[in-house]
């Protein structure tokens, strides 16, 4: 059973799918802005059926229940509505949610009828597929509440109806932008799950799938070891069984934001650095010492020296101490979120 309290993109677009395999209703509940100390941001979802169930959050706990009712109001009116919560005052602490964050946020509800569709659902999942930023510039208040347009590198959708000053976002960063009628719109960005690769299916594996799955990411694992590999791979969105050079070749035009190369022989780490060297990853981590590193990048060209140089993160992982495979996962995991959340990826 899904977690309610599992909040990254990844879980809350498979539940999404869910209630369309299964035409049931629900709300998309969506933060558009957020001024002060909020526990969520813009772009973060979560969505609630029908009953009351929900999926993700928008705050450590407190704030839900308000959510839950507010999306199930507007599930009911069949209408979008705004529902804002600040707790920036010192009554909250006393006579609100008790949250203590000292932040407002406006979190946009748009009800989605039991075997309908809608454009920002489509547009979220067609995104992910792609591994495509999604844009969307949505009217926040007026008649036209709800209203908007949608953007990524392979769509343009609308929220209808058409209201044509927003196509002059396009290119704006995300905020709030007021209109010429007075009424006003959010423009904020959605990111792809993250996909990962690991090239070798070491005692990491197994540890390193599972911390990436809890953060939402999708996880490619390669190894030649067929045996191994099946032993190891549990958990992994794909496993390719073949060596680091003909699995980059094929994933073709598959793009993950990092590769992390684990092999535990030199032989086979040299096959991948020479091969990653020709591809855009735009982060690669090479387990094992400095020594051993220079080593594996000395015996190779210096063009692949050049192309990897920038990219290249070894020893991999951030040093938080401990020992074995599993400290070793972590630190391997918490070094990735830094780069995805600074933005080394290319679709942030």
């Amino acid at each position: 059973m899904p977690d309610a309290f599992s909040a990254h993109h990844r879980g809350i677009l498979e539940q999404i799918a869910r209630f369309r395999t299964r035409s049931e209703s629900f709300t998309l509940c969506v933060v558009m802005r957020c001024t002060g100390s909020t526990y969520r941001k813009s772009g973060a979802l979560a969505v609630v059926g029908a009953d009351g169930a929900r999926h993700g959050v928008i705050s450590g706990g407190c704030l839900e229940p308000d959510l839950e009712f507010a999306a199930r109001a507007a599930l009911a009116e069949r209408r979008p509505r705004v529902a804002l919560f600040d707790t920036r005052s010192d009554d909250d602490l006393v006579f609100g949610s008790g949250t203590g964050c000292r932040g407002q946020m406006e979190v946009l509800l748009l009800p989605v009828p039991a075997g309908a569709s809608h454009p920002l659902c489509e547009a979220l999942l067609s995104a992910d597929r792609a591994h495509e930023a999604l844009s969307a510039a949505i009217v926040m208040s007026g008649p036209q509440l709800g209203a908007g347009l949608l953007w990524s590198a392979s769509l343009e959708a609308e929220l209808p109806p058409r209201v044509e000053p927003l196509r002059a976002l396009r290119n704006r960063p995300p905020g709030h932008y007021p209109l010429a009628d007075g009424t006003d719109c959010s423009l904020v960005s959605f990111a792809p799950s993250p996909r990962i690769l690991l090239i070798g299916a070491g005692p990491e594996a197994p540890a390193l799938i599972a911390i990436a799955n809890q953060l939402g990411w999708r996880v490619t694992i390669a190894d030649h070891r067929e045996a191994l590999l099946e032993r190891q791979a549990g958990g992994a969105e794909r496993a390719l069984c073949a060596r680091p050079a003909a699995a980059l070749a094929a994933l073709g035009d598959y793009r993950v934001d990092a590769c992390i190369v684990m092999t535990h022989t030199a032989a086979n780490d040299r096959e991948a650095l020479a091969a990653l060297a020709r591809r855009v990853e735009p982060f690669i981590g090479l387990l094992g010492p400095t020594a051993r590193r220079d080593e594996l990048l000395a015996e190779l060209d210096p063009q692949s020296r050049s192309a990897l140089a920038d990219r290249l993160h070894a020893p991999v992982g951030l040093k938080l101490g401990g020992h074995g495979p599993e400290a070793l996962a972590l630190s391997i995991c918490a070094e990735l979120q830094r780069c995805l959340a600074a933005g080394n990826a290319p679709h942030t």
